[in-house]
C-alpha cells in the first residue's frame, strides 16, 4: 500500500444536491491569527492591530480582519473532507460582513449548493455554494457566494 492507493474522499460534481445543508466543525479566532494574517498580507491596519485605535472605534476594541473569517471559513468546508481531490478551484467570490468577529469568537460555516452548471473546462463543473458564517452565538458575522469547479470523474494518483 502507498500512496497511489489513496483514495480521494471529496464529492464530485454530480453528486453535490441542490439545497443540502451542511455544517462545518468550529474554531476560535485568536490575535495571533490576526497578526499572522497581517505579515502575510502587509496590512497592518489600525482597526485591526492598534489596541488604543481599536477602543476608540465604534466596535470599542480591535477587530479580526473580515479576510482572516474568510480563509478559517474555507479552512472549516475543507476539513469537512467533501472538497478532498474533487476541488479544482474557486472561480468567484462575494462577501458580506454582517457583525465583526472579535479575538476569542469561535466561528462555524452552514453552506449548501445553490446552482450548479458545467464548466468550460472539460470533464468540470461550476458549483455555487452559499455559505453562512455564524459566532458561538449563533449571530450571522457573514454571508458569502462562492463558486468552485469540481471534477466529474474521481481522479487517481498513477
Amino acid at each position: 500500500m502507498g500512496l497511489k492507493d489513496y483514495i480521494f474522499k471529496g464529492k464530485l460534481f454530480d453528486e453535490w444536491v441542490i439545497g443540502e445543508e451542511i455544517i462545518t466543525g468550529a474554531r476560535t479566532i485568536t490575535e495571533d491569527d490576526n497578526i499572522r494574517f497581517a505579515g502575510l498580507s502587509g496590512d497592518w491596519s489600525a482597526t485591526h492591530v492598534n489596541d488604543i485605535y481599536g477602543k476608540h472605534t465604534v466596535y470599542g476594541q480591535r477587530i479580526s480582519y473580515g479576510n482572516v473569517t474568510f480563509i478559517v471559513s474555507t479552512g472549516l468546508m475543507n476539513q469537512t473532507t467533501m472538497f478532498d481531490g474533487t476541488f479544482l478551484g474557486m472561480v468567484d467570490m462575494q462577501i458580506t460582513y454582517q457583525e465583526p468577529v472579535l479575538f476569542g469568537d469561535t466561528i462555524y460555516c452552514r453552506f449548501q449548493a445553490v446552482e450548479k452548471a458545467d464548466s468550460t473546462i472539460p470533464g468540470a463543473g461550476n458549483i455555487v455554494f452559499k455559505v453562512l458564517v455564524f459566532n458561538q452565538k449563533d449571530e450571522q458575522v457573514a454571508e458569502e457566494r462562492l463558486v468552485y469547479t469540481f471534477a466529474k470523474e474521481r481522479p487517481a494518483y498513477k
